[in-house]
Order: C-alpha cells, then structure tokens, then sequence
C-alpha cells in the first residue's frame, strides 16, 4: 500500500527497506533497477493480543516454537544498513518495528505511516464483537513509543475523545488513505462508465447485460466459512455474476461451480478489470480494499475477521449505509445487500458531496499530503544535522 511513497521517494533520496515475508521477492523485483534502494529482510514476530492488551507468554510460545532466531535476522540487517548509510536523515516505518529500533539507536528522527495510530487520539473505549484496541495500542507503545510524526490512514473520519494529557501529547494526524494509481485512474473510468450506461439507460448493468460482484477472500483459515457454503449462497442470486478470488484455488470444486460463479487466484491480471467493472464487493474488512471500495463509490458486504481494526471497518460501512455489515455470506443479507446496491452508492457519493448532515468519509488519496509531511521532516531533520 504504501509502494507509491517508495517510487516518489527513491527519485531522489538512497533508500534502505527493510522487508519481511512474501514481500521480499516483491520488492526486489520491482527496484531491481534502481541504483537508490537496498531490499533487506528483517524477522518480526506477532506479538498476540488478549483483552488486557498483549499475551506476552502465548507469544514467546509461538516465538520458541518457530525456530527462528529473529534478532539474529534484524541483527545482521541493522549492521548493514550501518555500513550502507550509517545515520539515515529519516526513518519511516509502515507499522515494522524493526526500523523503528534503527532510529531509535541512531538518534534518527522516525515517521510513522498505519492505521493503527488513529486509536491514540480517537474515541475507541466500546468494545465491538467482543473486539477491542487494547492490544493494538501496546503493539503502539511497544514497537513504537515515540516518533517525531505519527501518520495514520483511514477512510472514515475519526472520532476524537476529550483532549486529555496523553491524547494532547500525541502527534497523530489523520490521512486519508494512499490509493494505487492503478485506482485512481479508474475512477475516471467507472465515472465515464455510469454516464454512458446512464445515457443509454442500461442502469447498473455491464456491457454484456449481467452485473458483476467482486469476492476477495483473503484467506480460507481465517474465514468464518468453507468454500463450498460461499459457493452455495452464491448461487442463490443467478442474476449477477461473482468473481471469486481465493489464495489457493480449490481443485474439487473447479468442475462444480454454479455458472454464476468465476473462481480466480489472488494475483490474477483480471482483478482490476473486474474491480472497475463490478456492481458491488464482497470481502472481509481489510484496510486496503475497503477504502479503495469507498475511494471509487462501490458498496461493500463486508465480513470482519475477529480483529479490532476490521471490525471498525466494516461497522463505519454497515452503520452508514455504504453496504451491509454481517457475520458471515448468507442468503437473507445478500439478497437485501444486491438490491440496496443503487441506494448504497447513492449514500457513498452523497457522503462525499457533503450532503450528509455529518460526513463520514474522508475523500481522495493521502500520498500527496503524505509525501509533503515526509518532505517536511526530511528537511529539517537534514537541517539540524
């Protein structure tokens, strides 16, 4: 989410990322031409969460039970980041703790970029689903108790709690955002397609005649349902077409898909096409799509896993009427979801044209605000060096 910052950013300025996971591979590929960044792999565990805020020994557990020597691993990335640039003028983290160490050992100003940091100052005390941001602010205040900035994305406004002596001291401002270009180009596009469709009084229906759902299932271990029970709901609604995108595509089903139903790997090609094209999504509350659902006005059916943020997520769009909030994909909301569709986009754009007697959504892309706040303090950070 946050690639849009790194390719302005190395433009001008010798970049150390410091990366973990599948990313890796990612980012090496696609600055293997760039002479101003270095891609090094750092080691972060997940640190568990409980109602009082972390559960210190489930993760050791975990740590002890993987077998990997993580500091060793942040170690020998801190050593050469040493070498490469010694004392960087910035450091900016995107809620990996490991710069954040960097910075605080070289005495570098740190900036930091999530959603997270909106639960410092914002009015989050109730509980939601049994969820709360206990957990999430220790992560905060663990990995990251100090920082000259803290940044912190959202598309919804957040409610700030009574300025009281810790909220006050807290440096946190609201962004929107940070949308990909490849979906700000294609608000454009979805603009230019309604018009069209509206002249010509086709309504909401797609070019070949049948509307189109877009499913993004993150992943099968973390959903509150089979494969097979999705597929059956889905069914039930023959008039529109579903893209289903899954991590793993599910062999045994392949030759048993209802013929409303398209299933894709994520990472297919066809995703945007079918993102610019679609009526309505269905997924669970993640940051990113959620926001990027709302940046283009696309209702969402939205199924939170058992996380804090996901579930305030998917409540800021149920509550206001930008789609439906449920517990799992069935029948009876589904139903009620796909023929709300015109009323649920109507509230989306209303909401951004100010028509709302309070607004909900915080309009645009953050990058470019963003990127000004980076500039800012690289400035003066290199000013006082």
């Amino acid at each position: 989410r946050q690639l849009p910052l790194l390719d302005e950013l190395a433009k001008d300025n010798r970049i150390v990322l410091f990366v973990y996971g599948e990313s890796k591979s990612f980012y090496e590929e696609h600055f293997r031409h760039s002479e101003n960044v270095t891609v090094l792999t750092v080691s972060v565990p997940f640190y568990v969460g409980n109602a009082q805020g972390l559960d210190f020994a489930e993760t050791a557990r975990r740590i002890a039970a993987s077998g990997i020597d993580h500091e060793a691993i942040n170690l020998a990335a801190m050593e050469l980041t040493q070498k490469l640039i010694g004392r960087p003028d910035l450091v900016i983290s995107d809620y990996e703790p490991v710069s954040a160490q960097y910075a605080y050992a070289s005495g570098t100003p740190l900036v930091t970029i999530d959603q997270q940091s909106k639960y410092l100052v914002g009015d989050y005390s109730q509980a939601i689903a049994g969820q709360t941001c206990l957990d999430e602010v220790a992560r905060l205040r663990l990995f990251f108790p100090k920082a000259a900035l803290r940044l912190a994305c959202s598309f919804f406004t957040v409610p700030r709690r009574a300025i009281g002596k810790s909220a006050a001291s807290e440096k946190v401002i609201i962004c929107p955002p940070i949308i990909k270009p490849a979906i700000v180009a294609m608000k454009q596009r979805r603009h230019q397609a309604q018009q069209e469709k509206s002249k010509s009084g086709s309504g909401t229906r797609t070019g070949t005649g049948t509307r189109s759902i877009l499913v993004y299932i993150s992943s099968q271990r973390d959903f509150v349902q089979s494969y097979e029970e999705v597929l059956t709901v889905l069914s039930t609604a023959p008039e529109y077409h579903f893209h289903v995108f899954v991590k793993e595509l599910p062999q045994h089903l392949l030759a048993v898909l209802p013929s409303n139903v398209t299933l894709r790997r994520h990472g297919d090609p066809r995703f945007l096409d079918v993102l610019a094209e679609c009526q309505g999504i269905v997924t669970t509350g993640g940051h990113t799509l959620v926001s990027e659902a709302m940046y283009l006005g696309i209702p969402a059916y939205l199924i939170p896993l058992a996380v804090y943020e996901q579930q305030i997520n998917a409540h800021a769009v149920g509550d206001n009427n930008f789609g439906v909030c449920a517990e799992n994909i069935n029948q009876p909301q589904l139903a009620t979801f796909l023929s709300q569709l015109a009323s649920f986009a109507a509230n989306i754009i209303n909401d951004k044209k100010g028509k709302n007697s309070k607004r909900i959504l915080v309009p645009g892309s953050g990058e470019k605000k963003i990127l000004a706040y980076i500039r800012a303090a690289l400035s003066k950070s290199s000013a006082s060096a």
